[in-house]
């Protein structure tokens, strides 16, 4: 079958719809990964879908797909993908897949392919998954498999509430920009005794607000306002599928998921000590001198989290945490990343150690940095012009540290005492992803007028696109 084979990215599978994907490529899919999984030994199989307009017909096209290949299906219906994930312990399913363009425009939509319990298909396996839909290496089951659909949400809202108690009762603002968790994350919240506001939390799947990310300023803006006008103690918001976060502290802080890993780990380490943990190469500085201070062993590694959650099978760290709000306490619950967990444990740490949110971040290292940048950059010459601006940095800073090995992965990261500066294509799509930070303002304005000089020279970077650039100016 023909299809477009830029949609198999890193970890999943993103397109746009009524182009590069409609009902029948989806069928496709679902044959060529019921008949994938079928191959592994996977004989059941989970699925669920986030709120986008054609979500759920994909669902049942998979669906249709599975049981074509002889897989049992339990559809759980629209939910957040870290429920998807719990539901595989829960329903005893290895297989699955997830219906969601997580943070791309509503315009897309894509999947997520679990392979094994809180495992996704990555890189080699996407691309056999592409080469069975080409060739359409399909197996057809001796029997149709059977389908079910099945509530789960009840029984996944009381195993994480009974793992983290919340004592403290909280004043929080929820802002889902009319996206999945608008209608689940107030229920389990109120259902631990908080007040919840609700702030565009109804469901619209044209995304009338914007592409639901809790990274971009625009988003963490608005939920500043709404604490502020409302005096809540602290906000969330939460991209389309649910797995990331955003917070707002009590004052109006921004507070960037890089500074939450630090807090995270304050927290992971106090009944796990000496622990490893493991964050993505944009964090900020923050992470590694926190980790440090309360006696952790940090570890760096490259942006994506499937490949964060494939790495940890080797190093066993007991957290691990991303600057785009993927948080994974492997340790305490599972080797993937729930929004919902995250939630409820940042209320579960505030509430055992009687803080406020702003009082719990003074206590950590002080960065002046910028949020995470995006820039576009063309699929076709991403990857070649990393080669380019790691030459360039060595080239300008003799004496810093410019990582570009594996721990990079996609990238460069520019390592100095009192700043830090990477820039990385993304997995998802034809853009470049740039973060910057230093100790003071002095620095921040210099790296920052650098790093602006720096992208402009090249013409593979596309300035029609971006995200927070407003920054680098």
């Amino acid at each position: 079958m023909k299809i477009n084979p830029h949609i198999f990215r890193g970890y999943d599978l993103r397109g746009l719809v009524d182009n590069d994907l409609n009902s029948e490529i989806v069928e496709h899919l679902g044959k060529a990964y019921g008949t994938y999984m079928k191959r592994n030994g996977i004989k059941k199989a989970v699925v669920g879908f986030d709120c986008r307009a054609t979500s759920e017909e994909y669902a049942d096209a998979l669906i249709k797909g599975f049981s074509w290949a002889g897989i049992d299906t339990i559809n759980i219906g629209m939910n957040l993908v870290g429920t998807f994930y719990w539901a595989q312990y829960y329903l005893k399913a290895k297989g699955g897949t997830f219906v969601t363009a997580s943070h791309n425009p509503a315009e897309y939509n894509g999947f997520k392919f679990a392979n094994d319990y809180s495992e996704t298909l990555v890189s080699d396996g996407m691309q056999e998954l592409r080469r069975m839909v080409e060739e359409e290496d399909y197996e057809q089951g001796e029997h149709k498999g059977k389908i079910e659909k099945q509530d789960i949400r009840a029984a996944y809202f009381e195993d994480i509430i009974k793992k983290l108690p919340v004592e403290k009762k909280f004043k929080v603002v929820i802002d889902s920009s009319c996206s999945t968790a608008g209608v689940i994350a107030p229920d389990i919240l109120r259902q631990i005794g908080c007040e919840v506001i609700e702030s565009n939390c109804a469901i619209d799947p044209t995304f009338p607000l914007g592409t639901p990310d809790p990274t971009e300023m625009v988003v963490a803006e608005r939920l500043k306002n709404k604490i502020l006008e409302v005096g809540a103690d602290l906000g969330f918001s939460y991209d389309a599928d649910g797995d990331r976060i955003g917070i707002v502290d009590d004052k109006g802080n921004i507070i960037w998921n890089d500074v939450l890993v630090a807090l995270f780990s304050i927290d992971v380490l106090h009944k796990h000590q000496g622990a490893k943990i493991m964050f993505n190469t944009l964090c900020s500085k923050v992470v590694p001198e926190t980790i440090k201070n309360y006696k952790g062993e940090p570890f760096m590694w490259r942006t994506g989290h499937s490949f964060l959650k494939k790495k940890n099978q080797e190093i066993k760290a007991a957290f691990i945490g991303e600057l785009s709000g993927h948080f994974f306490f492997s340790a305490d619950f599972y080797n993937h990343d729930d929004g919902l967990y995250s939630t409820l444990r940042l209320l579960h740490y505030l509430s055992r150690t009687n803080q406020s949110l702003s009082e719990a971040i003074k206590a950590l290292p002080k960065y002046i940095s910028s949020p995470e940048i995006k820039v576009g950059c063309g699929d076709d010459v991403k990857v070649a012009l990393m080669d380019k601006i790691a030459e360039k940095l060595r080239a300008d800073y003799p004496q810093a540290e410019v990582i570009d090995d594996e721990r990079a992965g996609d990238g460069v990261r520019l390592e100095m005492e009192d700043s830090m500066f990477i820039v990385r294509y993304s997995q998802n799509g034809p853009y470049l992803t740039v973060k910057f930070e230093a100790k003071t303002q002095e620095k921040y304005n210099e790296l920052r007028k650098y790093i602006s000089e720096l992208l402009y020279k090249y013409e593979e970077v596309d300035w029609s696109f971006g995200v927070n650039v407003e920054s680098l100016n």
